[in-house]
């Protein structure tokens, strides 16, 4: 069976569930291909396989050194800390619950951003990895794997990259926030390299267990507009 584009492939009944089936079985898809680059990254990291790669990686990104670059790639790391975060997400929240009254969006924004945290705090204590002990340009403290920075972005952002996805009407609109977004999460993980608080097998470990994390949500997400939308039905 062919599709002429992706939107046909979505509407298409591929299993009992309809649409929401297409979610679940592209989720499942991604979920587990997380898992597996964070479990290979992980299985490496403990074996002390990764400082040969991790330090040409650095040595690359630091290629692009120069005071302009130190000075955005500061002002890039900061869009993943969690003071910004935290009053985007509020933002979002409010105007999801307040203005456009979707419920389960505004409150899917919160537990990506804090579900995303609570479990790189668990992962960190886990794997106990120490940071680089190279050039620091800017203060950092705890462990280093994963990169917090990179897995909540991956996470938050990601989250609102999907909302802005579905809910946004204009194609051309949805295509340039989800170009915006993902460059966003990229640019984050980048800066935390040069700016030397972490390794790269960090800000892959941090994308892999962010984008495990950013499944389920949308996931979840989805069942519960789902279960919605048949209820609604059996009502009507």
């Amino acid at each position: 069976m062919r599709f002429r584009n992706i939107k046909d492939f979505y509407k298409t009944r591929i299993s009992s569930f309809g649409a929401f089936g297409n979610y679940l079985i592209g989720g499942l898809v991604l979920g587990i291909g997380f898992m597996f680059i964070f479990a290979k990254l992980a299985e490496e990291m403990l074996e002390s396989e990764l400082k040969l790669f991790d330090e040409i990686a650095y040595n690359i990104v630091r290629l692009i050194s120069s005071p302009l670059t130190t000075n955005i790639m500061k002002e890039i790391t900061q869009m993943g800390s969690p003071e910004v975060m935290i009053f985007l997400a509020l933002v979002v929240w409010l105007y999801l619950a307040k203005i456009k009254n979707h419920f389960w969006d505004s409150n899917m924004v919160i537990i990506a951003l804090a579900g995303s945290w609570l479990m790189n705090e668990l992962l960190k204590w886990i794997f106990q990895r120490n940071r680089p002990e190279i050039l620091r340009l800017v203060k950092a403290t705890g462990y280093s794997f994963p990169s917090g920075h990179a897995m909540v972005s991956f996470a938050f952002y990601g989250m609102l990259a999907f909302l802005m996805w579905i809910n946004l009407g204009n194609r051309k609109s949805r295509y340039f926030f989800t170009f915006i977004f993902l460059f966003l999460i990229f640019a984050i993980g980048l800066s935390r390299i040069y700016l030397g608080v972490h390794y790269l097998s960090d800000v892959l470990a941090g994308f892999a267990a962010g984008g495990i994390w950013l499944v389920g949500c949308i996931l979840a997400l989805q069942a519960i507009r789902y279960y919605k939308a048949n209820s609604f039905r059996g009502r009507s």
